[in-house]
């Protein structure tokens, strides 16, 4: 708004220039300001009826039609008195039909700057509220991609408390606290934009720790190596905790006892890598829908900031990603 205004006041200041200095020719200087500022009083309500009555009473309102009538009768209610008080004679020309010309070139010149505002203004706030569209689109599909990731993570680890409770299996009760964590950081950490990537971190950890309780057969072959995270170093939530839960899904871990899973995450000059590797079995062809939702997600938060890259080999499944912190 206050952009607006400066050049409002610097277009009259040119056009009181402009008019001055024709003035000049005619009359000393007192009196050629004199006139320069009513001339461009007139300019003035001209162009600003036209932007502020005219066109929102009539032209949005009421079309074309009315709107081209209104305009030819505010004409002729400023010509009238304006021909009949002679100030066409000392603003205009001495010669009445040079007066009739230069009035009406003057009126429809500033009736045509007047509509070119407005239709420049229309289409800025247009411009403005379609990006306010965009991002509300934008982040109604990270909520959706987040709602979709997170029942998939809890329903897992529900099931695999169910079963230990139905047992009564003495880490059910440590399982449903770690889970209460969880739940903890999903609610009020997962729906900002960025968090702490110590949390995202520590979370990694709650995962897998909860994973452990579940006494797998390859237990001791889950490795976790954490190392360069600095406590400025924020991420978008839940990518990480994600691509581990994908780990655990897919691999055969849970009753392979060579089976193995390793989870590498480092940062050096503000670049994360993350890395997942992990056995599995040929007969687990579905890699699942979590690669799929974080690969939209990163391209949402990072685009052109992050390599992500799957590789899958004869009995080795490995993920790694890569994003600019920075």
């Amino acid at each position: 708004m206050k952009k607006n205004i400066v050049y409002h006041i610097l277009f009259w200041l040119f056009i009181f220039g402009m008019i001055l200095d024709s003035m000049l020719y005619d009359y000393d200087f007192e009196e050629a300001a004199l006139f320069s500022l009513l001339e461009c009083g007139i300019n003035a309500l001209i162009a600003y009826a036209n932007l502020f009555f005219f066109i929102p009473k009539f032209l949005e309102r009421k079309g074309n039609l009315i709107y081209i009538l209104s305009i030819i009768v505010f004409f002729l209610l400023l010509f009238i008195p304006y021909y009949l008080s002679d100030l066409g004679y000392y603003l205009l020309d001495p010669l009445p039909h040079r007066v009739i010309i230069s009035f009406t070139i003057n009126f429809i010149s500033l009736v045509l700057i007047s509509f070119l505002v407005w239709k420049l203004s229309k289409y800025e706030l247009e411009k403005k509220r379609s990006l306010a569209l965009s991002n509300e689109k934008l982040k109604a599909e990270l909520l959706l991609l987040k709602s979709q990731v997170s029942p998939h993570f809890l329903f897992n680890t529900l099931n695999n408390i169910y079963s230990l409770s139905i047992e009564k299996h003495e880490h059910a009760p440590i399982m449903i606290e770690k889970l209460s964590e969880i739940l903890r950081y999903l609610i009020y950490e997962g729906k900002k934009e960025a968090v702490s990537l110590e949390k995202e971190a520590d979370l990694v950890k709650e995962y897998i720790d909860l994973q452990r309780l579940k006494k797998m057969k390859g237990e001791e072959q889950i490795k976790l190596t954490i190392e360069g995270i600095e406590p400025h170093h924020k991420i978008a939530p839940l990518i990480l905790v994600n691509l581990v839960e994908n780990c655990f899904k897919h691999s055969d871990i849970n009753y392979n006892p060579n089976g193995f899973l390793r989870i590498m995450l480092s940062v050096k000059e503000n670049v994360l890598c993350f890395k997942t590797e992990n056995s599995f079995q040929q007969n687990k062809k579905d890699i699942g829908i979590g690669l799929a939702n974080i690969r939209e997600q990163l391209k949402h938060n990072y685009p052109k900031e992050h390599q992500f890259s799957i590789q899958k080999e004869l009995t080795t499944f490995k993920v790694s990603l890569t994003i600019n912190l920075s």
